[in-house]
């Protein structure tokens, strides 16, 4: 079973209708002991990534998801979802996430970039998403292949080697990370047609 963590702030809908599509045996959880016992879990994109956190931290959701990954348990963590696994987040104000990839969240700062006016944040639309490394969401995809993001801010891994994919807007960032069990992505594959179902379908294989 997976396990698509439901608490307030987050977006399920749109993920369990794709995982829905795929014929996924996929279940809103909001309590501590359906998420012990689920196979794989999805932490969703993120209305606010304060309130997800905190909602996450008063349902006792924190210690299960801990214990999850540790147990090598495969995670994916989607545009606001990626970002509680980080140490900290400056998306608004500055809070601590889980800590379970070391590295912080942080805003779009395209200093003084020659390029910067032509760029606007949030970054929304389409853009292309380059490998980094070999990945198991990226079978049966080719780098460069574009997906659907909406976001301002980012992850900044302290390890690059876990950067699995990156992505131009006006500066390079992470978009996808890999981190043995842990697998997250800014962009959302559930709105990013054949190539984000077939990244959700890699991992529904896992």
């Amino acid at each position: 079973m997976i396990a698509v963590v439901d608490c307030e702030g987050c977006r399920t809908r749109p993920i369990m209708a794709a995982l829905e599509e795929l014929e996924a045996d996929a279940r809103l959880v909001s309590t501590p002991e359906p998420l012990e016992r689920a196979d794989k879990i999805i932490l969703p994109p993120s209305l606010s990534y304060r309130r997800m956190l905190g909602s996450l931290r008063d349902r006792g959701l924190t210690a299960p998801l801990i214990r999850a990954i540790e147990s090598d348990r495969p995670i994916l963590g989607i545009g606001g979802g990626l970002n509680t696994l980080f140490d900290v987040s400056y998306e608004d104000q500055q809070h601590t996430g889980l800590g379970v990839v070391h590295g912080k969240v942080t805003r779009f700062d395209f200093g003084r970039h020659p390029a910067s006016r032509h760029f606007s944040v949030p970054h929304q639309g389409w853009n292309q998403v380059h490998w980094a490394m070999d990945c198991a969401l990226f079978e049966g995809l080719e780098s460069g292949a574009y997906f659907y993001f909406d976001h301002c801010v980012h992850p900044e891994p302290l390890d690059r080697r876990t950067v699995a994919a990156t992505t131009n807007h006006c500066v390079d960032f992470t978009s996808v990370i890999h981190q043995k069990n842990i697998f997250g992505t800014v962009f959302f594959p559930e709105r990013s047609d054949s190539a984000g179902r077939t990244m959700l379908r890699n991992f529904v294989k896992l």
